[in-house]
């Protein structure tokens, strides 16, 4: 059974594991004791595998769930906190350092992190860590890496490569490496199971390979189109070339030398793949293989990809593919040889561009949980397109504003902020990308209540937009001035500002989800000016325009103003119709923000009902979200008010203890739970 998204992400097993029993009962009594732990090896020996093995079977003693970071693509240390704040679900919305925000975030939690690689990141995986420990004595940390981190509260678990058979021992149930090499060979071919000859050829290439199990593996993976013995034969002829003297080859060299000799038996086409999907950092999926390193030369990508895979070059995760490090520094290596890893970086560039803008184009529409997947999915390439090329560039500054929907809609707010102001602050006045970098900036500023630095980028857009005739641009920046009057309660300037939104947008002639938001922003404006009727006049044209789309995430914000707006007319029924049908659509889109609120209006609609009991237990269920994804409250104290007056009333109906108690029910209930209970 797969552990529920909000208890952790530790991936599923996709091979069999083999020994390693030793380590992994050291690392869970250490980790009882200790708070952070790093396994530490060189590269190749299986850190991450032990590591991973550990923490699934130790993370029921961890309450709010174990958590993996990997950090193998990883190379801006400037946004460790933000990569760990996204894996840990944590909603971008402070203007806060995002490192005080995780710490303050993980204060109370019970939880197991698992920083993966950091070598890349060490001075910023240190600095992270001991903030982490300092400010949250309830989390444990194990982290993997070539080398300690260097802290005092650091306990190092050293793993080396697995014991080789000693010469005529080749009996499989004894030794690890052994083991490893029959059960990987096993899978890739349908060769009877090795015996007599055949089992001391196989002893001998772990013995050839030190032990190492990423060495082991790639061999295992090769043996497709030779017997053991003649593989074995081949193995030992290339290491007495690479040196005379075998002490003199280093654990690197070996299994430099397998990776080495596992490109040789490739085919031309499929090391020339290989080379160039050096390119990638993190996850990528077949689509931007082929676009990134398709070409006349290389026809058949998809067919290459799972023949990497079957080698073991390439390793499958959940909607694509990832390279282990190891793996991916020989390809660039070959890739520069080839004098082409400039032309593969900008095809690269080109496509994460091009996957933005189509996100942003199709985001109004009926595929919006796809879009979301696959924005999380890319993330580390997105990140390496944007730190790869200088900020001032044409293409940066149009990414890091068309990723508005990956920093706004989906809550990485903090991270989009570092890299849109990073454009902003070197932008030249006459790129025509910048209106939409400065109103994308404002909108999350915004969000995060930033409200003057919002409204002061909304200002800059609007004016260079209008300059430049961009219409749909002064639209979008002239939605973030009525969101500003909305929050700080200039309401009566919230009318005309949407009319001169949705007047840009018609100059603009372009259909865009910013048109339903604006709707939604003038519903609420009515509502907070006691005007129900007028606010459900809005909001059918908003249902008319997302259904006609299929869109689902601004219509839900219109469907819980609308919830409020029926309420406050008094129709019950129809406001807890409303409130149902925002809270499935957030909850399908993981929009805990949205998700929050509501499950905080059926609770305000239970206590205007009459049911005491209901409305301490959704608002339990409410507080927990806000906590366990670090949100902060929305809007004004004018929105906090029915919250309060339910639990007045809630408290009259059934009393204190049994409001107390039925709040701690629904705070102890998982959201998942929440969500079912909510919708019963």
């Amino acid at each position: 059974m797969s552990n529920p998204w909000w208890r952790g992400n530790l991936p599923a097993e996709t091979s069999s594991f083999i020994g390693r029993e030793a380590e992994i009962r050291k690392l869970i009594k250490t980790l009882a004791d200790t708070p952070l732990v790093t396994v530490v090896g060189a590269e190749g020996v299986g850190k991450s595998r032990i590591a991973v093995k550990a923490a699934e079977e130790c993370r029921d003693f961890h309450l709010d769930g174990a958590w993996l970071v990997e950090l193998s693509g990883e190379r801006n240390g400037d946004l460790l906190a933000h990569t760990v704040a996204a894996v840990l679900g944590l909603r971008e919305e402070s203007p806060r350092p995002q490192s005080e925000v995780l710490v303050e975030f993980l204060a109370g939690k019970k939880l197991l992190l698992l920083l993966d690689t950091c070598e890349n990141l060490l001075p910023a995986c240190r600095e992270l860590v001991t903030a982490i420990l300092a400010g949250a004595p309830g989390v444990r940390i194990v982290a993997t890496s070539r080398q300690p981190l260097g802290l005092a509260e650091e306990a190092v678990l050293r793993v080396e490569p697995f014991p080789v058979p000693r010469p005529g021992d080749a009996a499989p149930g004894e030794n690890d490496a052994l083991r490893l090499f029959l059960d990987r060979a096993r899978s890739t071919t349908s060769d009877p199971p090795p015996d007599g000859t055949a089992l001391e050829a196989a002893a001998r290439i772990c013995r050839r390979l030190d032990g190492i199990p990423l060495a082991i593996e790639l061999a295992a993976g090769q043996v497709t189109t030779m017997r053991t013995e003649a593989f074995a034969e081949r193995l030992e002829s290339r290491f007495t070339a690479l040196s005379a003297n075998r002490a003199l080859i280093s654990h690197r060299q070996t299994l430099r030398a397998a990776i080495a000799w596992a490109c040789e038996l490739c085919t031309p086409d499929e090391r020339l793949l290989w080379a160039r999907l050096s390119v990638f950092a993190g996850n990528f999926d077949a689509e931007a293989a082929v676009w990134v390193c398709g070409d006349e030369h290389l026809p058949d990508v998809p067919g290459l990809l799972s023949a990497l895979v079957e080698r073991s070059l390439l390793i499958r995760v959940p909607g694509g593919y990832r390279q282990l490090d190891t793996i991916r520094e020989y390809g660039r290596e070959q890739l520069v040889g080839l004098h082409d890893e400039e032309r593969l970086a900008l095809r690269h560039r080109y496509y994460y561009l091009d996957l933005a803008r189509r996100a942003d184009r199709n985001w109004y529409g009926p595929d919006q949980e796809s879009w979301a997947r696959r924005l999380n999915f890319s993330i580390t390439n997105l990140r390496l397109a944007l730190d790869s090329d200088v900020p001032s560039s044409p293409m940066s500054i149009e990414l890091a504003g068309t990723l508005w929907i990956l920093w706004f809609c989906l809550g990485r707010m903090h991270e989009g902020r570092y890299y849109m102001k990073r454009a902003i602050d070197v932008a030249p006045i006459t790129d025509p990308g910048l209106p939409k970098l400065l109103w994308a900036d404002g909108c999350v500023a915004m969000a995060q209540g930033d409200m003057e630095s919002g409204r002061h980028r909304a200002e800059m857009a609007l004016a260079a937009a209008l300059d430049w005739g961009d219409y749909a641009a002064a639209g979008h920046a002239q939605l973030r001035l009525a969101t500003r009057a909305l929050c700080v309660g200039e309401l009566e300037e919230v009318a005309p500002s949407i009319e001169l939104v949705r007047e840009y947008f018609r100059r603009a002639q372009i259909m865009t989800v910013s048109e339903p938001l604006a709707l939604v922003t003038a519903a609420m404006a009515a509502v907070w000016q006691g005007d129900f009727a007028k606010a459900i006049d809005v909001l059918e044209e908003t249902q008319r325009l997302c259904d006609g789309r299929g869109e689902r995430w601004a219509r839900a914000y219109g469907d819980y103003v609308l919830s409020i707006a029926q309420l406050g007319l008094g129709r019950a029924e129809e406001a807890e119709f409303a409130a149902r049908q925002s809270l499935e659509a957030k909850w399908r889109l993981r929009d805990t923000t949205g998700v929050a609120l509501a499950l905080e209006q059926l609770a305000v609609i239970a206590a205007v009902r009459g049911d005491g009991y209901r409305t301490a237990r959704l608002q339990g269920s409410g507080m927990r979200l806000w906590t366990t994804f670090g949100l902060r409250g929305f809007g004004t104290e004018s929105m906090s008010e029915p919250r309060t007056v339910a639990e007045r009333t809630a408290r009259q109906l059934v009393g204190d203890g049994t409001y107390d108690a039925a709040f701690a029910e629904g705070h102890d209930d998982d959201p998942d739970a929440a969500v079912a209970f909510a919708l019963d």
